[in-house]
């Protein structure tokens, strides 16, 4: 689980994600969740360089990335943030 602050249109929101059993949940402040449901929409990837992937609530790489697109600013997290995998030895 994780939660991400941040500011979008000058007012400070708050979401937390929770995958449980593989299942992913959003929950926080209305705006921001209006904003990555939003998002999910879309049929562009998402994700870190090099790592694009599937808009997936199931998948907390992928949420954390849409959540991030979503703020205008992020001004701090709690939690375990899952992290991309490195790059490939030689990779550019």
């Amino acid at each position: 689980m994780f939660t991400i602050e941040g500011i979008i249109g000058n007012q400070q929101q708050r979401i937390s994600y929770i995958n449980e059993n593989g299942m992913g949940s959003i929950f926080g402040d209305f705006i921001i969740i209006l904003a990555v449901e939003d998002a999910m929409e879309s049929c562009e990837p998402t994700g870190p360089v090099g790592q694009y992937m599937e808009r997936d609530i199931n998948n907390p790489l992928a949420m954390l990335s849409v959540i991030s697109e979503c703020f205008d600013t992020i001004s701090g997290y709690e939690g375990d943030l899952p992290e991309a995998e490195p790059l490939p030895e030689g990779a550019r």
